[in-house]
């Protein structure tokens, strides 16, 4: 790897040239996590030790910048003798994208077989998960792991309205937490995401995971997933907190779609994936959401990009988006699936082929719509078990399927008209 183009600090690089290389490495993005990452520094750790036995074993910590005692923290923590550690402050934009990028790079140095890259806010994280993401790249020869957790019907609610329906849509997949933020992946995987230059973007913050699983697919590497138990982190109210989170996803998603045309195009239905480990469903503890909030959000949307949206929307998508402006009570509130799916795919080709629109603010005026369903979602399942909602993202990831038609068929139209190809010349999807 070139020097130049190193994102590494020389003496990250000369610790990672005393190391010389390693077998298994457990990278941990950090950003004021002093709370939480000796828990998972320690679990990481006897991961390694317990169920690979004989690797040599790397815990790389990459951090952002942390004003609290994160780095501290993870150097003092206790690890056995043979598991080495490496801390390294990361470059570039704020994110866990660049974060991800160090640890790639120092995967690469290091000549690693397995890479695990694990979120520094998890409180349900044991060594076998570590077992979990490792075992079937090292045993089964996969190339990419993405988690299988059971979560409460109120989290995740990027991962349930955007990225879980988009990845089966477009690549045909059933990949359940393609957001997931705990992966498993190969050696020649992570000099693949090293090597690409895309750490200017949004896949620099919280668009490299959806990055990531986008990148194994569409590079043909073999994808499964493993079953993780229930996922305990700090988690977020999607009206208040997830707004830059979900516009860093979508705008990566947009992109990728974009990027990758030729093969979402002739992707048609969606298979599962193999899931390893046991998938014991129980109840997560009780999250709470804001209904209120959400649909004040939508409320304020309508007022603020009403104009936009009509640019960007089927007319007779606006014209159901003004009918649920209409009917604000809870009681009353309806924002359905087959909805959503189409603003969604209106807008992923506003992103890529209307060139008067600013990107940012597109996908900013997603957020409000983005609201709406999640607060239709919250109204319908609020007297279900986690287990009941979930029956719920599966309808919603099968109407993203069943309308792919209506988004190929719009992209098409869209290409033409930017490329001023004849328009009867174009395959139109029935």
């Amino acid at each position: 790897m070139a020097e130049s183009r190193s994102v590494l600090d020389p003496e990250v690089i000369r610790r990672c040239e005393d190391i010389g290389c390693a077998d298994i490495v457990v990278g941990i993005p950090s950003f004021r996590n002093a709370d939480t990452i000796a828990h998972v520094v320690q679990a990481a750790a006897a991961g390694m030790v317990n169920y690979f036995p004989g690797l040599r074993p790397v815990i790389v910590n990459s951090d952002g910048g942390s004003t609290d005692d994160t780095v501290e923290v993870v150097l003092q923590t206790p690890v056995p003798p043979e598991v080495q550690k490496i801390v390294t402050p990361y470059k570039g934009l704020p994110g866990k994208g660049s974060a991800f990028n160090a640890i790639f790079e120092i995967a690469s140095r290091l000549r690693a077989r397995i890479c695990i890259v694990v979120d520094s806010d998890l409180r349900s994280i044991t060594p076998e998960w570590i077992r979990l993401l490792g075992e079937p790249v090292w045993i089964n020869s996969y190339g990419f792991v993405a988690p299988y957790y059971i979560r409460h019907k109120y989290d995740g609610t990027i991962t349930n309205g955007l990225a879980y329906p988009l990845t089966q849509a477009l690549y045909g997949r059933r990949i359940r937490q393609p957001i997931g933020g705990d992966f498993g992946f190969t050696g020649s995987l992570a000099l693949l995401y090293s090597h690409m230059d895309v750490w200017k973007t949004d896949i620099a913050k919280f668009g490299i995971d959806i990055w990531m699983t986008t990148t194994a697919l569409t590079e043909g590497f073999r994808v499964c997933q493993s079953a993780m138990g229930v996922k305990i982190h700090n988690v977020k109210d999607p009206g208040s907190d997830l707004g830059s989170m979900f516009t860093q996803v979508a705008s990566t998603i947009f992109y990728l779609m974009g990027l990758h045309e030729v093969k979402w195009m002739r992707v048609k239905g969606s298979t599962a994936i193999r899931t390893f480990g046991d998938v014991r469903y129980e109840e997560p503890a009780t999250m709470e959401i804001n209904v209120e909030n959400l649909i004040d959000h939508f409320e304020a949307g309508h007022l603020d990009y009403r104009e936009l949206w009509e640019q960007v929307l089927e007319p007779a998508n606006m014209m159901e988006v003004s009918y649920a402006v209409q009917a604000l009570q809870e009681e009353d509130f309806s924002f359905p699936e087959n909805l959503w799916a189409k603003i969604v795919y209106d807008f992923a080709v506003a992103y890529n082929f209307d060139c008067d629109l600013p990107r940012p603010e597109l996908v900013q005026s997603l957020v409000p719509l983005y609201c709406a369903r999640t607060a239709d979602n919250a109204i319908r399942t609020r007297n279900m078990t986690s287990m009941e909602a979930e029956q719920l993202v599966q309808r919603q990831a099968e109407e993203f399927e069943w309308l792919k038609p209506y988004l190929v068929e719009k992209w098409l139209k869209a290409k033409a008209q930017a490329t001023e190809e004849p328009q009867d010349l174009l395959p139109i999807s029935s």
